[in-house]
């Protein structure tokens, strides 16, 4: 498979992050300023995500690179997501979590995003979020959900741009495309990909021209 092709989706279940950190080094591995998010986080569960999240971030990142875990810094974009500080050859990664599981995926030269959320959703939850949604469709609200978040992510821009306008069209083997009403030179770009990496939890992975996708997880 030519790598730079591949979309590399990396699950790590939350109860295993404290597994993880073990091994890697914990958080002698995060820098000062995640040292310090970290422990202004309240719930020791936010604590766990936010963790697992930078361990599986680097480890990821290293995976694809062969460059040591410690190479890894990052900035924070205006949406609070975390970015590579330095190019590193195009290199991209996304990550999410959510009460049991945490996400990473890595793309190289093309934008990439990933959502998670566990599911089923309470209906106080699935009426709220439907609002947004266009609809009728033949999507669960979840499944839109985290669609739309993923490729929102994957443009950079979060829930803050608002996911009215989006429209999702599914083609069977948990592949989608969709077509964004306020930004329509980015419908042909973008490929769309749903998969349990739980029977709790659903993740979408939204990547720039699609490409294979590897599924991975941390070996502890």
């Amino acid at each position: 498979m030519n790598d730079s092709r591949a979309v590399d989706l990396w699950t790590l279940p939350e109860h295993r992050v404290r597994e993880l950190a073990v091994r890697m080094g914990g958080l002698d591995l995060l820098t000062p300023d995640e040292r310090s998010r970290h422990d202004r986080l309240i719930r020791p569960g936010s604590r766990d995500r936010f963790l697992g999240g930078r361990l599986l971030g680097r480890l990821a990142l290293s995976a694809r690179t062969g460059l040591p875990p410690a190479t890894w810094r990052f900035v924070v974009s205006r949406y609070g997501r975390p970015e590579l500080a330095l190019d590193h050859g195009g290199l991209r990664f996304n990550l999410s979590h959510t009460d049991g599981m945490v996400v990473c995926v890595v793309t190289r030269g093309r934008g990439c995003g990933v959502d998670v959320e566990r599911v089923p959703f309470d209906e106080e939850k699935a009426r709220r979020l439907s609002v947004f949604l266009d609809g009728p469709s033949d999507t669960a609200v979840s499944e839109r959900w985290v669609l739309a978040e993923a490729y929102l992510k994957g443009l950079g821009v979060g829930l803050a741009e608002g996911v009215e306008g989006l429209v999702l069209r599914r083609h069977g083997g948990g592949r989608f495309t969709v077509t964004d009403h306020r930004r329509p030179a980015m419908t042909p770009r973008w490929r769309l990909t749903l998969l349990r990496a739980s029977p709790h939890h659903l993740v979408a992975v939204a990547t720039e021209g699609g490409g294979p996708l590897r599924t991975r997880t941390p070996s502890l």
